[in-house]
């Protein structure tokens, strides 16, 4: 009886908590949102690139009221910050997508840079800004084809501060 006893309790404990099962992955699936869907990758070849800046830098005259159509997604930076960056390999090609919390009246430019091995996305904000600590936000998006091989990829921030790097990830690109 002694050794049934123990038994019987955990039995009756197991069964009292039936609504409360394990589901494998469900943990996993609860606690990531959902990725942003990737950028569509353009038709390049070798050394071709391409670059979008949507948001407060397309703006035809830069104000403070660009703020209000597009603002910033790191609340309370005095300098640029970028966020959301997505490094990522297509058919003979890398690209680079995130979003730039700047200071207004400015625009981000987006330059790359490939030399044997390596793929630097450098960004920069150019122009004078105007509006007291006024901040907006501008999306950011390029791509660069390269021939078949391995690549360092990185994007790099370049104010007068100094020069930042971003993120940065190895990919290993084959041919088309």
């Amino acid at each position: 009886m002694r050794r049934l006893l123990p038994l019987l309790l955990v039995a009756v404990a197991c069964s009292s908590h039936k609504s409360a099962q394990y589901v494998p992955g469900s943990e996993a699936e609860q606690q990531l949102p959902p990725a942003p869907p990737l950028p569509p990758p353009p038709p390049l070849g070798p050394d071709q690139s391409t670059a979008k800046v949507t948001g407060c830098s397309q703006s035809p005259s830069p104000s403070e009221q660009d703020a209000a159509s597009w603002p910033p997604t790191v609340l309370g930076s005095r300098a640029p910050s970028a966020t959301e960056v997505q490094l990522g390999m297509q058919p003979a090609g890398v690209w680079v997508s995130h979003n730039l919390t700047h200071s207004c009246c400015t625009k981000a430019k987006i330059y790359v840079q490939r030399v044997p091995g390596q793929v630097n996305f450098i960004e920069t904000v150019e122009g004078k800004a105007c509006g007291d600590g006024c901040m907006c936000s501008s999306e950011v998006q390029a791509a660069v084809g390269v021939p078949p091989g391995r690549y360092a990829v990185s994007l790099r921030l370049e104010d007068s501060v100094g020069s930042t790097v971003v993120k940065q990830t190895a990919f290993t690109v084959e041919a088309y």
